[in-house]
């Protein structure tokens, strides 16, 4: 290596590099000049290095002292390896190229949210299915028990209990929300004023024997009270059995601690759905008053609304929601950062509105609502600016209401699009895989197959 130039073959082709470009590759610590040190003493003209061919122009380029760009026919984290190989720094890539090798790096570590989530659930399928395989032990029992209560997918008795435990949920939540309606409501009967009265059911017999019309000391029977229809309250009662038996089934075949089963989110809103339920019931039966009018328990009353959170239990393994989710968690910063940006404003022009001397504006509590309907373009039109000046500061609140929103909310879009486009790749492979087992496997009926792992570095 005494001559003039040295060439260097990397894969096949040829490079010759002066001393002055040797000497500074030299002088940078990496797996390529350990390589080019240990063949400097044995004096050899000519180093093969088995890389990339495309990638290392670029890298001749910056030992020759300029920018160094890496091809577009090039996969950013395959040049970030090279690079790592010849032990050249990123912030040595020129501008226009390290926007590209940022938005990578970002990326690369939001998929990790996904890739994370999915190993955990790949590793917990594997073990399930290690399990199944002692068909006669207890644990057996509880991986094929708790597969059929998690993946639908699994078998066709899964897919049975998933599509009943749907019928019941939608069940549940149709009988919450039509009971509100008048449609769905009757007046009482006679045994239904006795509970509701209770001692002093006497006082009203008279609307019930015939003597009402004829006795004008009677007093009216109320005109609020009713109740929902009889087949709501068997809906009720069927779903509640139906969730109790199912939660109690969970419990019994969960097969991982279960100090964990009481961490689910889902666990714990069936669980606290049927606390609510129960509540209502023993209420009920200790004051029958209280389910004919309002009453203090109405607040447990309002907490059955938590029933609506069963519905994630039904498509927590749909494709499209498990995507939102990590869309969600991946965008968190940005959903803050809006959300600051959003109360600065709503602070800034509710102050600007009300101080303006618009009658319209009657505090500045009202001009912040004022402010959020605005700028996130709902306009309700309950309250108008009426003079010049608070239309001017209403045009900048709308102005930098749609910017702000244009800002953000394709960032959050664009996470959206890139989990999607990787859970299209994860799911081509699983079903690969599962074809090739079922190739190599005609005559098996078992229909688990747990899915492939992919790394983004695979994509």
């Amino acid at each position: 290596m005494d001559g003039k130039t040295i060439k260097l073959n990397v894969s096949g082709t040829c490079f010759e590099l002066s001393q002055t470009s040797m000497t500074k590759l030299l002088e940078i610590k990496s797996e390529a000049t350990e390589t080019l040190l240990k063949l400097k003493k044995d004096n050899n003209t000519e180093v093969f290095f088995e890389r990339h061919p495309g990638i290392f122009p670029s890298i001749l380029g910056y030992l020759q002292g300029r920018e160094m760009h890496f091809p577009s026919s090039v996969c950013v984290g395959e040049f970030l390896e090279e690079l790592k190989f010849w032990g050249i720094d990123t912030k040595y890539i020129s501008k226009c190229c390290l926007s590209k090798v940022v938005t990578f790096t970002d990326e690369q570590k939001t998929l990790q949210i996904m890739e994370k989530d999915q190993n955990v659930k790949d590793e917990k399928r594997t073990k399930l299915l290690k399990k199944v395989e002692g068909k006669q032990s207890w644990e057996g029992i509880q991986a094929r028990g708790w597969l059929v209560l998690e993946e639908p997918s699994t078998s066709v008795l899964a897919k049975v209990y998933f599509f009943t435990s749907a019928l019941f949920v939608l069940a549940s939540i149709f009988g919450l929300v039509c009971q509100t309606h008048p449609s769905f409501r009757r007046k009482l009967i006679q045994s239904e004023w006795e509970e509701y009265f209770g001692d002093d059911f006497d006082a009203y017999k008279g609307h019930f024997d015939g003597s009402s019309t004829a006795n004008t000391t009677i007093p009216p029977l109320p005109e609020m009270v009713s109740t929902k229809l009889d087949f709501l309250y068997y809906i009720e009662f069927i779903t509640v059995a139906y969730f109790t038996v199912e939660i109690i089934t969970r419990f019994v075949l969960f097969p991982y601690k279960y100090t964990s089963f009481f961490c689910d989110f889902l666990n714990l809103v069936d669980i606290f759905s049927l606390v609510v339920m129960f509540s209502i019931y023993f209420a009920n039966l200790a004051n029958p008053k209280d389910k004919y009018e309002k009453s203090i328990f109405d607040i447990i009353h309002c907490l059955q609304i938590v029933r609506i959170f069963r519905l994630f239990r039904l498509v927590k393994n749909f494709t499209g929601f498990r995507v939102l989710m990590y869309a969600v968690r991946a965008s968190g910063f940005e959903v803050l950062l809006m959300s600051m940006f959003l109360v600065v404003a709503m602070l800034m022009f509710g102050a600007f509105a009300f101080f303006s001397g618009d009658t319209a504006f009657p505090s500045i509590p009202d001009s912040f609502w004022w402010a959020v309907v605005t700028m996130t373009t709902v306009g309700y039109g309950d309250m108008v600016p009426t003079i010049g000046l608070s239309k001017c500061i209403g045009s900048l609140c709308a102005i930098t209401g749609v910017c702000l929103l244009a800002v953000i909310i394709p960032i959050f879009v664009n996470n959206f699009v890139m989990f999607y486009n990787y859970s299209k790749v994860w799911r081509t492979a699983s079903e690969n895989d599962y074809a090739n087992v079922s190739k190599a496997r005609p005559n098996s009926c078992h229909k688990i197959v747990p899915h492939t792992k992919v790394t983004p570095q695979s994509i």
